[in-house]
């Protein structure tokens, strides 16, 4: 018994210095036996963060992400959809935490805080974006989609009150008295959220731009102004006197966009003046909606009507990030067909890649039919000088409200150029 009780305590007493020496190598056997199985240790890993502002479809961000994480497995995307993405990225860079790649403008391009991105081979594989603002004419945008933008209408409205989408002015006011007789809203509105107000504009700018696409070239120069083009007023007036006066005017700045999406996907609205990123929103609120595409008429003549349809979404790379190898990596795969196919499925939007899938959905479908008439114009605010537009949109939706005139609008229009254009 005693030899079989000291035989226990040795090996009791051996296989508890073996556990200690195993202990004490803790680490550097750890790492090997992790080496032996794995390609990537945890100081390998590379967190990319992306920020930008459109809330539609956010599956689209996480699938791609997912997609180029296992091609690069130690490389995490994360991307940020903050609700005010302005006021997000003034924190973030007065706590210089920019983010590794965000969605930029042109004051930041000639600030010289964005990367050159003009020699990158990725560039060739999508349709480039480019803008007059841009002082050194470099490329600091990388496009990934395009979208249309004029009204979004919910066919079975339409078809239950045997109704056809309008194509003049004058078919916009009937639709609007057989709707408004039913306690329907012809426009969903929602102005809560500022921004939905401010776009109202755009489906009508092709009243100036349609017939004047250089009109911006000629104001810079001082050749045409606010106050001599008169297709202005129609820009202002059709908003005003049709769109909100014919939409939910009474709650629309109690509405935000997301609930105006869910008006129009429920039919207790018609129409909605949007870009083609809402489509896929408004499908989470009722999947089996029927939606059309048609541009916002802006007269009595239906040949003159146009869609835009433009790069409404694109990624810049912040100069400072301390990732340019991964971050332009990223951007290579997002230049890729298996990029491009999550991207449309997932959005229901154009993508920017060279032979790129179009997407099926009808609205899609119907902007397509637009782009081969060439029936559209691209987005003119693109060229207005840097900071134009928060003062102009203001002084619009003013205007909307009754709050100036027209003479006054247009002056304070010219105004507000003339003083950014010097800066």
């Amino acid at each position: 018994m005693k030899g079989n009780l000291y035989m226990k305590k040795y090996f009791y007493f051996t296989l508890m210095i073996v556990l200690i020496l195993i202990m004490t190598a803790g680490c550097s056997f750890s790492l090997s036996a992790t080496d032996d199985t794995s390609e990537t240790t945890d100081a390998d890993q590379v967190n990319l963060y992306v920020m930008h502002g459109r809330q539609e479809a956010p599956e689209a961000y996480t699938k791609l992400a997912d997609a180029f994480h296992k091609k690069y497995p130690n490389i995490t995307v994360h991307y940020e959809t903050p609700s005010n993405f302005d006021l997000t990225m003034q924190n973030r860079r007065a706590q210089n935490r920019t983010p590794d790649i965000y969605s930029a403008t042109t004051i930041e391009a000639n600030a010289g805080i964005l990367m050159d991105l003009t020699d990158e081979p990725f560039m060739k594989n999508v349709k480039k974006v480019t803008f007059d603002t841009v002082k050194d004419k470099r490329d600091y945008f990388f496009p990934i989609g395009y979208s249309g933008v004029g009204v979004i209408y919910n066919k079975t409205v339409f078809r239950e009150n045997n109704l056809t989408p309008p194509k003049t002015l004058s078919e916009l006011t009937k639709v609007h008295q057989v709707l408004a007789s039913k306690n329907i809203a012809a426009f969903a509105l929602g102005y809560k959220d500022l921004w939905v107000g401010h776009f109202s504009l755009r489906p009508a700018f092709y009243a100036v731009y349609g017939t004047y696409p250089d009109w911006n070239q000629k104001r810079s120069k001082g050749e045409v102004s606010f106050s001599d083009t008169p297709q202005w007023q129609l820009i202002a007036d059709i908003p005003k006197n049709y769109v909100y006066a014919y939409g939910n005017t009474d709650t629309a700045f109690e509405v935000g966009y997301m609930d105006a999406c869910s008006m129009l996907a429920n039919g207790d609205a018609a129409m909605m003046l949007q870009g083609s990123w809402a489509t896929s929103l408004i499908q989470t609120y009722n999947k089996d909606v029927e939606l059309g595409f048609i541009p916002l008429p802006v007269s009595d003549d239906p040949e003159r009507s146009k869609i835009s349809y433009y790069c409404d979404y694109y990624l810049s790379i912040s100069a400072d990030t301390k990732h340019p190898k991964e971050a332009k990596l990223y951007l290579d795969f997002l230049s890729t067909q298996e990029a491009a196919e999550i991207y449309v499925d997932s959005t229901k939007t154009f993508s920017s890649v060279i032979g790129a899938p179009i997407p099926e959905d009808t609205v899609s479908k119907d902007i397509e039919k637009y782009v081969d008439k060439n029936q559209y114009i691209d987005d003119p605010s693109g060229t207005w000088p840097n900071r134009f537009y928060k003062n102009a949109e203001k002084y619009f939706m003013e205007y909307i409200l009754d709050g100036i005139n027209y003479k006054e609008l247009t002056n304070l229009l010219d105004e507000e150029w003339d003083t950014c254009s010097d800066k």
